[in-house]
């Protein structure tokens, strides 16, 4: 059994190796494409905070959702827009973004999202491991997906 199992690694290599077909080649994504993703996703809390519809409408896909702890489920974007006077944020901020590509039309932007204030006269989490699952449609890039989870100190 030791032995089958230290021929795991050599077996699997072996298998890469005489099916090269089924690995993709990740094509380099260029930092403006990182950079605009990043900016979008600032854009996107920047419109949260100020209840601003119109540009909120306008960096996501209206049957997309957003999920957080406050919205208890998930939320069609197009109807978030019509809440977001709920929001009453006093600060945010994205700390840590990083971008993982999914394809070349569409990335995952992962981060911490701290902030202060309320959402429907509840308290937001302070801090919250947050993504947005981010497509680009006819050329312009939109959220398809944003989550958040609250991160509780130990």
């Amino acid at each position: 059994m030791k032995r089958l199992i230290g021929l795991l690694p050599a077996l699997l290599m072996a298998l890469a190796v005489a099916h090269p077909q089924a690995q993709t080649a990740a094509r380099p994504k260029t930092e403006p494409d990182e950079k605009l993703l990043l900016a979008n996703e600032r854009a996107l809390h920047e419109a949260v905070a100020k209840a601003d519809k119109a540009s909120f409408l306008s960096l996501v896909l209206a049957e997309g959702v957003w999920t957080n702890p406050n919205t208890h489920g998930f939320v069609p974007m197009k109807l978030l827009a019509d809440g977001l006077g709920g929001f009453k944020l006093s600060k945010w901020d994205i700390v840590n973004p990083h971008v993982t590509w999914l394809a070349d039309d569409s990335a995952i932007v992962l981060y911490a999202w701290k902030g202060a204030g309320t959402f429907g006269d509840q308290p937001v989490a302070p801090t919250t491991l947050a993504s947005t699952a981010w497509t680009r449609r006819n050329g312009k890039w939109l959220a398809a997906h944003h989550q958040e989870t609250e991160l509780v100190g130990q």
